[in-house]
């Protein structure tokens, strides 16, 4: 059997906003789909002053995500195979063999030059709508 890649998701999974809802949706669906090919860790990030406990608070639904979190700030002990951020575009970090970003991406009519360099430091950028990507061609 082959060796797992070793995926880290970096995100605002515990928060209660938007980011936070995608990102648990999002970590849910990837490791439903890539359960037999991927070991996926997620780390924690702030989204801003939203308020933090969401999985806690909701433990029934997403307490199986407790055993995949990393801590909070921690740094990684290796380089992963695959990194995902889910985030704004210019917090966008390549740190792996392979990086996507994620972002909703229509906080503007056009976007800021730091956010198409963040961008531009991924290897794949998926957007929540075409109308967000297509803003950014």
């Amino acid at each position: 059997m082959e060796q797992k890649q070793n995926v880290v998701i970096s995100c605002p999974i515990d928060t209660y906003s938007g980011y936070g809802s995608r990102s648990r949706d999002f970590v849910k669906a990837t490791v439903e789909a890539k359960k037999d090919e991927w070991d996926v860790w997620v780390m924690p990030q702030r989204w801003g002053e939203t308020p933090w406990g969401y999985i806690q608070d909701h433990k029934e639904e997403w307490g199986w995500l407790e055993p995949k979190m990393l801590p909070f700030q921690q740094p990684l002990n290796q380089k992963p195979d695959v990194w995902m951020q889910i985030t704004i575009p210019n917090e966008f970090q390549p740190i792996a063999k392979v990086n996507i970003g994620m972002t909703a991406g229509i906080e503007h009519t056009i976007p800021p030059a730091n956010w198409v360099e963040g961008c531009n430091r991924m290897d794949k950028v998926i957007f929540t709508s075409e109308f967000s990507r297509e803003s950014f061609a």
